[in-house]
């Protein structure tokens, strides 16, 4: 015959077992169903409408705030796609662009289309700032040319000519050799053409 300190022991382990299966039931049908709206959003009928799919990915992330995916789309598509509207409605999208950066940031700070994105809508307002910020992503993963690039645009475009041919040289021999040297002459062709300032 059991002792009743043992009986009590079963009957407490059994409960923690139904009560922590019931969670992980909980939890696990949250991620399913915030991973088919994050699907639905980028594959389904509303892919085109983009206010729509922001929508459905707010839905995704209150569901499972953990996906730094969820947030890499919708800074993606809120950044890119913001030329196809005008007035507040591009405004809307350059906020949520944004936003989402700084979430999936906050989730995940070495996600490289994050910190891409993140250094694009700083371009306009600081120049000197995105590049530095994105300097601080290529010293992370600094073997991949492209990121080199992107530095060679970024340095252009803040007047940095120096450290742009710097990066330049990481970039030779890859297949984005020629739009980062592009980038550079453009950058200061429009340095030359600018009218001297008093």
């Amino acid at each position: 015959m059991k002792s009743k300190k043992g009986t009590t022991i079963q009957t407490c382990a059994g409960a923690l077992l139904i009560v922590l299966g019931a969670y992980c039931s909980h939890y696990a049908w949250r991620a399913a169903r915030a991973h088919w709206i994050y699907k639905s959003a980028k594959y389904g009928p509303t892919q085109d409408d983009l206010s729509v799919a922001l929508r459905s990915i707010e839905r995704a992330h209150r569901l499972y705030p953990h996906n730094y995916r969820f947030c890499i789309w919708a800074a993606e598509q809120a950044y890119t796609r913001r030329s196809e509207v005008g007035g507040t409605e591009r405004q809307r999208r350059y906020r949520a662009a944004e936003n989402w950066t700084d979430v999936g940031l906050a989730l995940n700070p070495f996600s490289g289309p994050l910190q891409l994105v993140k250094a694009r809508l700083l371009q306009k307002r600081d120049p000197a700032a995105a590049a530095t910020g994105w300097a601080k992503y290529v010293e992370w993963h600094f073997w991949e040319p492209y990121n080199h690039a992107v530095l060679v645009d970024l340095y252009a475009s803040a007047g940095d000519f120096t450290r742009a041919a710097n990066a330049l040289d990481w970039v030779k021999g890859s297949e984005h050799y020629e739009w980062a040297m592009g980038r550079l002459q453009d950058a200061w062709r429009a340095e030359m053409t600018l009218p001297p300032q008093d």
